[in-house]
């Protein structure tokens, strides 16, 4: 069983990279829709419409971690939302095509797809998934609302650094290709 206040980082920390990366999407419409289509992994036609939606879905499944907290289908949700992003990121590796634009938003936006994204990705589905686990029922007071807020806030850090370091990492390895 999950403490209360871990559990309430985890989710408050999921739900602020999903509204992010939302928000990335949002602000360049453009720029999303011509990432998804670079992924080469839809029909033409559907391109443009997902990559309108993926950004509302994103919302939704934020706000439903903590409206739904008792249901495990937000959490199923973001978890598949993980694997099926990861899964698109590993598949066009597989392809070769390394220069594609991530489209992935949030803290790390605007980079170019690479294995770490999709270990990231996988990184994210098993920690959503400890979300599934019932979390206990206990009182929460002052300290512990404060303490679930600077966890999300460390959570997010965290975060934060890896993607820092996953791109550095990446254009390292880029580095040599260049003439």
């Amino acid at each position: 069983m999950l403490d209360p206040v871990i559990d309430f980082a985890f989710r408050g920390a999921f739900a602020a990279l999903l509204l992010s990366a939302a928000w990335h999407k949002l602000r360049d419409p453009i720029a999303f829709w011509q990432a998804v289509s670079g992924y080469k992994l839809l029909p033409q036609t559907f391109e443009r419409p997902v990559s309108r939606i993926i950004p509302f879905v994103e919302i939704v499944i934020a706000l439903s971690l903590f409206l739904f907290s008792a249901s495990a289908l937000p959490v199923l949700t973001a978890l598949s939302l993980w694997i099926v992003y990861g899964g698109a990121i590993a598949i066009n590796l597989l392809r070769g095509r390394e220069e594609l634009d991530c489209g992935c938003g949030g803290i790390g936006a605007d980079q170019k797809i690479h294995w770490g994204l999709v270990v990231r990705n996988g990184v994210l589905a098993i920690t959503t998934g400890f979300l599934l686990l019932p979390a206990t029922d206990r009182a929460l007071g002052w300290f512990d609302f404060a303490t679930a807020g600077f966890a999300v806030l460390l959570l997010l850090l965290i975060y934060a650094t890896a993607e820092h370091l996953l791109r550095n990492a990446a254009l390292l390895g880029h580095e040599g290709t260049h003439p």
